[in-house]
């Protein structure tokens, strides 16, 4: 039975968020948001190991490791961009070619264990993988650089895409390896290969953090949820 090993990116400097930290260890209450993604991951059965990758020069990684699960791992294994950071944090897991490996942002602290677990049964006997999503639901337009309109896309075909994205191992790196230039996600790879991954409906309150005001919403995510 092919195992799940979950990938946490964690080497962002988090700019846009304009702090002092990188937002993976800004704290909501008494958890950062890595902590919170975490322990999504280490209360999953479903789920065989961790393993969160941040920079060489990371310091905060030391004041919350502790806190970790005995299946989570903490590499050293940041890159000049996440597919860099995925494919080093790849080559330190031991696992099969069809084994799955399911990555998550260190900044998305809405994903609920049962959108979890209906994400990887949904999966489960795909042979290529597939990523979590939303439909869009505002007219979306297409402009040019000088920020006129150009066209106006049929929303009907057109998803946002979250994380986790799960692929089987072997075609993930063999992506991530072939891919030119930066992927914005593992999917983006992936579907250079030619391949069509699957996309599975996920949840609003599953965004990512990414400026400061979303740390608002992220905030009474976690009390809708109940996690706070």
């Amino acid at each position: 039975m092919a195992k799940i090993h979950v990938i946490i990116p964690a080497a962002g400097s988090g700019s846009r968020m304009q702090q002092q930290i990188p937002k993976q260890f800004i704290s909501i209450g008494d958890k950062t948001l890595l902590e919170y993604v975490e322990s999504i991951f280490s209360h999953s059965l479903a789920i065989n190991s961790i393993s969160i990758a941040v920079s060489n020069s990371e310091k905060s990684i030391d004041n919350i490791s502790h806190k970790f699960s005995k299946k989570t791992k903490i590499f050293f294994s940041g890159g000049e961009s996440r597919c860099e950071t995925v494919l080093n944090t790849l080559n330190h897991i031991q696992c099969s070619s069809s084994d799955w490996i399911l990555v998550h942002d260190a900044a998305r602290i809405g994903l609920t264990e049962l959108n979890l677990r209906e994400f990887i049964d949904y999966l489960a006997t795909e042979k290529v993988g597939g990523v979590m999503a939303i439909p869009a639901s505002d007219t979306v337009k297409r402009v040019n650089k000088n920020n006129e309109i150009i066209n106006t896309e049929d929303r009907e075909e057109l998803w946002l895409a979250q994380t986790p994205q799960m692929f089987r191992y072997a075609i993930l790196k063999k992506a991530l390896m072939e891919f030119k230039g930066n992927s914005t996600d593992e999917s983006q790879a992936v579907e250079a290969l030619g391949l069509k991954p699957k996309v599975f409906k996920g949840n609003p309150l599953n965004f990512k953090v990414t400026f400061a005001e979303d740390l608002i919403r992220a905030e009474k995510s976690l009390e809708i949820l109940g996690k706070k």
